[in-house]
């Protein structure tokens, strides 16, 4: 079967058409396009000219209205568990002067403490008299051996002397007579008068008299010893041991004096944290009443109150002077360099209505504020505007907003500062020269503020310049970007960096070889979009050394401890910080206190930071 053969001339016709439309708009577009690469490209920009005026650059930002002269009453009773109750306060904003009473705090503890002190007191004067007593006694007993038993017992060994003495003389008289006798009837026994008996009696008594004078010179010759260790070794013996009761008894009461001292000073002591448990306004001190606040990063804000507890140098009230106001405002790090003392200010109040005062800064920080751990990396720094004529409405705490004025001229070159488009660290702005005519000029700046730029060279008054020349950068002429280029180290510089980067590896830091990575690397971010955790030593964040960084700006008296003083001393979020880390409430964070508060805090923030959010060292 044959089937019948299609006509195609006519299917193909539309598609001719087109292919000709397109090649015709193709080729007209070729043609303009090239006749246009011929011709100069006309702009119309915003024109803008250097004028010669005045010139005001400002820093803004955010202020609390404070006094510049405040008397602040602080807690000066301790506690032996660290904390006091308040019971009764004077009501917040009452004007007080000297004498009138302010806080009234627990003295409960204080008064049983007294009753147990005071029979301390009367044991230790007890102990005292007592101690006297044997002090006389002791200085008694040496007056009463040497004048009294020394003496005794001398005469009696001289009466003993003089004694034998005596008899001594006695018995060489009666040995003579005895002696002649015998020789006289040894001569009548001779001539027959007298018989051998007679005789032999005579030389008995002589034999007697003999033995008499013996014994009387052995006693003499024991007087005279018993004189020699009298005076010599027992009148020293006992001279020596009175004295030391005496030595003794003087040491022992000084002892009880001291203890004596020591039990009245701490019943002082009790006394006067009694009498400090009633606040009352220094004498020659008047202002009004302004509640001490302090703020925790835990969000457990502390507010005086009846009730609350107070600690030791806590500060419960302040007494600021109405009519030395000023205002503590914290300026960010990019603008604290422009600041100076003695800079005029504007200071606009929010609860006063936005009332601007006027103002003059006073004095600008040399250190930045302290910053919580969660705070920005911008630091922060405290300028103080002391307000000129402060109305009486003004109050301490009220929200201020702060203008500093850092430079004024009268008559400065200035320009928009969106004419100004810069390369690097050149500056170059597009100048109209006439129609349609443009040349670019490199100018320098010498400052700016939010509106204009103060012109140092390149440009003159009159000139007109470009608005936003960045978008007409075919009209300019800038040089291209400089490549960076190797930073040259002298051989001695070199010594020196090979020498640090040697002093930071792990050997030269712990002693031995490391095996591995250096402590534990942070893991990546868990699912909770936290960063990972510490891991160990070589992480992202190291407890021990913010803890040594943190002990050695606040410690300041190297004690070990941040006491009560040096508490005080702190500001803001690590303030805060500190007081919740005193987990056993004596006033003072010890560095394991410190440790223990951290480790805490790292864990809850570990926690909420999803599975992944711990890093480990693997």
């Amino acid at each position: 079967m044959r089937y019948p053969t299609a006509k195609r001339n006519g299917s193909a016709a539309p598609l001719i058409l087109i292919a000709i439309v397109a090649i015709a708009l193709i080729g007209g577009g070729l043609y303009y396009y090239l006749s246009g690469r011929n011709q100069e490209i006309k702009i119309n920009p915003i024109i803008a000219e250097v004028t010669k005026g005045e010139f005001v650059s400002q820093v803004v930002d955010q202020g609390e209205v404070q006094s510049s002269d405040n008397e602040e009453i602080r807690c000066q009773a301790r506690s032996r568990n660290g904390s006091l109750s308040v019971i009764s306060l004077v009501p917040e904003g009452t004007l007080v002067k000297g004498g009138d009473f302010l806080v009234e705090l627990d003295a409960s503890a204080f008064e049983t403490e007294l009753e147990n002190q005071k029979i301390s007191v009367a044991t230790a004067e007890t102990a005292v008299i007592q101690a006297e007593a044997d002090l006389i006694a002791a200085q008694e007993s040496l007056k009463e051996y040497n004048e009294g038993i020394y003496v005794e017992n001398l005469k009696k060994i001289e009466n003993d002397i003089a004694e034998a003495q005596s008899l001594i003389a006695t018995a060489n008289q009666d040995l003579t007579l005895a002696k002649s006798n015998l020789e006289h009837t040894r001569k009548l026994q001779a001539k027959g008068y007298a018989t051998a008996q007679q005789l032999e009696s005579s030389g008995y008594t002589v034999n007697s008299e003999e033995f008499k004078l013996q014994k009387a010179r052995n006693l003499l010759s024991l007087g005279e010893k018993q004189k020699e260790v009298l005076e010599k070794i027992t009148r020293r013996k006992e001279t020596v041991k009175l004295e030391s009761d005496i030595k003794a008894a003087v040491v022992k009461l000084r002892n009880q004096k001291a203890v004596m001292a020591t039990e009245e000073g701490q019943l002082n002591d009790i006394k006067d944290m009694i009498e400090k448990c009633n606040i009352r306004v220094p004498e020659g001190v008047q202002g009004q009443v302004v509640y001490a606040k302090e703020s925790s990063r835990g969000g457990n804000d502390w507010v005086l109150e009846e009730g609350t507890t107070v600690r030791e140098r806590q500060v419960l009230v302040r007494l600021p002077n109405p009519d030395k106001m000023e205002v503590k405002a914290l300026i960010n790090e990019q603008s604290i360099t422009r600041i100076e003392p003695g800079m005029p200010a504007t200071v606009k109040v929010d609860a006063l209505n936005n009332v601007i005062l006027k103002g003059v800064v006073t004095s600008v920080n040399q250190y930045a504020e302290q910053g919580g751990w969660m705070s920005s990396s911008v630091r922060k720094y405290a300028v103080f505007v002391s307000l000129i004529d402060p109305p009486t409405a003004l109050k301490p705490g009220m929200n201020a907003a702060v203008t500093i004025q850092v430079r004024y001229e009268p008559d400065a070159l200035t320009a928009p500062i969106q004419t100004v488009y810069g390369v690097q660290d050149q500056h170059f702005c597009l100048v109209k020269t006439g129609e349609d005519q443009y040349e670019t000029r490199e100018v320098e700046i010498d400052g700016d503020n939010s509106q204009l730029v103060v012109i140092k060279n390149g440009l003159s008054a009159g000139d007109r310049l470009v608005m936003n020349p960045g978008a007409y950068k075919e009209k300019m002429e800038l040089p291209d970007f400089k490549l960076d280029t190797r930073i040259e180290l002298s051989e001695e510089e070199a010594k020196q960096a090979a020498k640090a980067q040697e002093s930071r590896k792990p050997e030269a830091i712990t002693g031995k070889a490391s095996s591995g990575r250096p402590g534990g690397s942070g893991g990546p971010a868990g699912s909770g979009g936290r960063p990972g955790g510490a891991g160990g030593s070589g992480g992202g964040f190291n407890m021990s050394a913010m803890i040594d960084r943190s002990m050695e700006r606040y410690d300041t008296n190297s004690d070990g401890s941040i006491d009560a003083d040096e508490l005080a001393n702190i500001d803001g979020r690590a303030k805060d910080m500190m007081s919740n880390a005193d987990s056993n409430g004596d006033g003072s964070v010890s560095r394991a206190e410190l440790e223990k508060s951290m480790s805490d805090m790292m864990k809850r923030f570990q926690q909420g930071g999803g599975a992944g959010g711990r890093g480990g060292g693997q």
